[in-house]
């Protein structure tokens, strides 16, 4: 599955590379490989084996939880029809509160220690994870588990997971990637290279552009 999703993601255009101009992440560090996941919405072939992936594993495993939770703003859509097909209540949880209104980051119909089911597109150094989780403990609300599409299985990531006691599943992974961008020649040895120096020390990485 990880590598019929990562040759997939790339056919349809949501992986690009550019390691001469390399992109900007939100956490600010800059990195040779963009995945977006936005552009699988407009794919009903590939948005349907994403839903159908998230489905079968969350039908497969016993995972408790009261809520199907998105993080915004790109895990909202993918929240929001898993819980469709599932028939489950959703809510949303925003980076942080709002400065207007209800003032909410958690937005829906929900109650003190419901478990929620988190759902993410990308998951890189894994900060938007850690906002969810601050937002779901002032409101809460407890989750141990994340759904997302991508898994760039960063260290930064993999501590953040562990200080949270979060568990992380994903339907596709960096090593997935790059395996499938050499398989369809989207990059060579060398691009290869470039990608594992990049994963191996983002931050330094960073620091040459």
């Amino acid at each position: 599955m990880k590598m019929k999703i990562a040759r997939s993601l790339i056919e349809k255009g949501c992986v690009k590379l550019s390691p001469k101009d390399p992109f900007t992440y939100a956490s600010g560090l800059k990195g040779p490989i963009y995945c977006d996941n936005r552009l699988i919405l407009s794919h009903v072939d590939l948005r349907e084996i994403v839903i159908n992936s998230f489905s079968d594993f969350i039908q497969s495993r016993t995972l408790h939880f009261d809520l199907i939770g998105g993080i915004a703003t790109a895990g909202i859509p993918y929240a929001a029809f898993i819980a469709d097909r599932l028939k489950m209540p959703m809510v949303y949880v925003r980076p942080k509160a709002k400065e207007h209104g209800k003032k909410n980051q958690i937005e829906g119909d929900f109650h003190p220690n419901q478990t929620v089911l988190l759902i993410e597109d990308l998951v890189n150094q894994g900060s938007s994870l850690a906002d969810a989780m601050s937002g779901l403990t002032e409101a809460k609300l407890l989750s141990s588990h994340c759904l997302c599409i991508v898994d760039y299985k960063m260290a930064e990531a993999q501590k953040r997971l562990k200080e949270l006691s979060l568990s992380l599943f994903s339907l596709t992974d960096f090593d997935h990637i790059v395996a499938a961008s050499l398989e369809l020649k989207l990059i060579d040895e060398d691009g290869k290279n470039l990608l594992m120096d990049w994963h191996e020390n983002p931050k330094e990485w960073s620091k040459l552009f």
